[in-house]
């Protein structure tokens, strides 16, 4: 034998060491050895086995929540029997609804067909499937879309398996690998921003595609291998956000979104591999549905801040889930209310509800012991996340009481996904009102189709973004302090730092100094919670070397009547009085704000906001406290001492 030439012992000695290092490599990355990918359990495996399956229909039989849960599953079912076919068209919204209403069907109608075999579900999966397969792409330029399509084929072509012809299953699976999994990589072979964004792109995506490749993982060993260890090792960039307190950056309205795909991806992962690679364990993460409940007023609204749609709370299957993993049931309050109220609707003959798209997960998520579970110890009347990207921290004066005072408020950042600039703001709720409100999201194709391009629309990076035009989503739109009628600063961050007042009420600081750094020279807001149920809110800032104009805003839909020192308001046969203290003359002025400022903005039925108008000397202190005072406090109080902001001890 001829010796090795200097190339050939050198290409040797890489080809030795890449065998050496290949196991390694695939080891760590995503924590899925090769053993784990071996043998994979037959169909069904995703989130349900056969053996699962079979069960579900014993536990449906015996328990009264989920015979409700599958009762409006079916129901559902057998709407989409007649409903006209899904539209996958563009309105301004890409295919995001359409992708979801598809989705919806065909889990409702194949986890109908599993359970009691009705063949019509299984032919309207089918034709549902076959109507999104056909699609030429699955919106692959608006990724969330095509997440969201990947969930329900991959479910679909799972739970129907053994039951679809043979070309049936090719036709999903080529769907599911070309429109899906092969266009989750840009041309160049590298993954697009999303794979790494800390915000719901990242659990959406992940989380639908991991589920499509799991599906189809048999025929595309490989690419599928590719798809679930690029999420196992990305997804800690959107998990990580919950630390410490489990608030999650982009608002209550877009946790239930975010935080499900994440879920799904932990249950595709044990029900295929027995292991969840500990996706669930990240700080915060299992916490995250007590940060849901604080940002919930009693009258049931949350703190909807940043691009939150809508005020109320919505049925989250998700929630099943953690009531399962935290054995609390206290948990599913709002949607074991839902199931009750949709029962008592089917029950009257009322139209189908609707329903989240994700309500047979709920089933699967839910385990029927849990019914007799001791309920936890009542949650705290004060809390703060902690920290995080968006501190948020709330008060109330009782749990279980619709009349109770509550406050909510908010720190943090602008440079953030569907932040708003919002620094500061606050929701105000007491005897059963909202008085101080948020006005959440402006409509996204409304705003595309007046003017606001979409790069503009979500930029929240730049100080003259014209996403601070949009009224819901700059200051005007906010209950907030403001110096000279500026803007907030993007580079700054406010934290939230617990307080008590000497009183010994509840309190919070939330440190604006760097939000506001190029207008004053330190700025900080005090919330306290005293205890005759009324509200101070404190101001205090420093001038700089220029006199300042300082304006104090609170957004209501409440009747508005100015008193020499203060505004009374009234709503819903309640009253709330507002007692106005400061260091330097103000003035109080009522504004209509109902109407669209520009076409991008839409009307606000009902919207007044009332300003706060004083004017500090250069390098001046400047304080301003607002006392609210819900008319069960019963007779006029003498106004709370004006205590610095200094004193009020940690």
């Amino acid at each position: 034998m001829s010796p090795l030439s200097l190339f050939d012992r050198a290409r040797l000695w890489l080809l030795i060491g890449i065998a050496a290092l290949a196991p390694r490599l695939a080891a760590d990355v995503g924590n899925l050895p090769n053993e784990a990918w071996a043998k994979l359990p037959p169909h069904p495996r995703l989130l349900a086995n056969a053996a699962r399956w079979q069960a579900l229909k014993q536990q449906i039989r015996a328990d009264a929540t989920s015979a409700q849960i599958f009762a409006l599953v079916r129901a559902n079912a057998e709407s989409f029997l007649t409903a006209p076919p899904v539209a996958y068209v563009d309105t301004g919204a890409f295919l995001h609804g359409p992708m979801r209403q598809g989705q919806g069907r065909i889990l409702a109608l194949a986890l109908a067909y599993r359970i009691d075999g009705d063949l019509r579900f299984l032919a309207q999966a089918r034709a549902e499937m076959k109507a999104m397969a056909a699609l030429p792409n699955w919106y692959p330029q608006h990724f969330l879309d095509t997440g969201e399509a990947a969930l329900g084929m991959g479910l679909g072509l799972d739970w129907l398996h053994d039951d679809l012809t043979p070309a049936e299953r090719d036709q999903f699976a080529a769907a599911i690998i070309e429109k899906g999994l092969r266009a989750s990589w840009n041309a160049d072979g590298t993954s697009p921003k999303w794979a790494t964004a800390n915000t719901n792109w990242n659990q959406v995506c992940h989380g639908g595609l991991v589920v499509g490749a799991l599906a189809v993982a048999e025929r595309e060993p490989a690419l599928a291998r590719r798809i679930v260890d690029r999420a196992l090792e990305n997804v800690r960039h959107a998990a990580a956000e919950y630390a410490p307190g489990g608030a999650y950056p982009e608002g209550p309205s877009y946790w239930a979104y975010g935080t499900s795909f994440q879920v799904i991806l932990v249950e595709a992962l044990r029900s295929v591999f027995g292991t969840s690679c500990d996706l669930e364990k990240f700080s915060g993460f299992l916490a995250s549905p007590d940060f849901v409940a604080q940002m919930t007023g009693p009258t049931g609204e949350v703190f909807n801040y940043a691009d939150a749609h809508g005020t109320g709370r919505s049925f989250d299957a998700v929630m099943f889930w953690f009531a399962r993993e935290r054995t609390r049931p206290d948990l599913l309050a709002t949607e074991l209310a839902s199931l009750q109220r949709w029962q008592g609707e089917l029950k009257a003959g009322a139209k189908v509800p609707s329903a989240d798209r994700h309500l047979p997960l709920a089933l699967l998520y839910w385990q029927p012991s849990l019914g007799a579970s001791a309920k936890p110890a009542a949650p705290p009347f004060a809390w703060s996340s902690g920290g995080g990207i968006q501190p948020v921290a709330a008060m109330r004066s009782a749990w279980g009481d619709p009349r109770a005072t509550f406050v909510a408020f908010k720190g943090g950042l602008m440079p953030n996904s569907h932040a708003h600039m919002d620094v500061g703001s606050f929701v105000l709720e007491a005897d059963g009102v909202r008085w101080a409100v948020d006005l959440g999201a402006e409509s996204y194709p409304k705003a595309r189709a007046n003017g606001i391009k979409n790069e503009e629309l979500f930029d929240t990076r730049t100080q003259a973004s014209k996403r601070w035009w949009i009224f819901r989503k700059g200051p005007e739109g906010h209950n907030l302090l403001r110096f000279d009628g500026a803007q907030q600063e993007i580079d700054g961050k406010a934290e939230i730092i617990p307080a008590t007042k000497k009183t010994g009420a509840p309190a919070y600081i939330v440190d604006l100094t760097s939000i506001y750094k190029r207008q004053v020279r330190a700025a900080r807001r005090g919330f306290a919670l005293l205890p005759d149920h009324r509200v101070g809110i404190q101001d205090e800032w420093t001038a700089a070397d220029r006199a300042t104009e300082v304006t104090w805003q609170w957004l209501t839909r409440a009747q508005a009547k100015a008193e020499a020192d203060g505004l009374t308001l009234t709503q819903s046969g309640e009253t709330l009085r507002l007692r106005v203290s400061a260091t330097d003359k103000f003035t109080i002025a009522l504004e209509d704000v109902s109407r669209p400022r520009q076409a991008f903005d839409s009307p606000n039925p009902g919207l007044s906001r009332f300003v706060i108008r004083l004017t500090t000397p250069a390098n001046h202190e400047g304080r301003l406290v607002v006392v609210a005072e819900p008319s069960t406090v019963g007779a006029k109080l003498a106004a709370p001492a004006m205590v610095p902001l200094s004193q009020w001890e940690k």
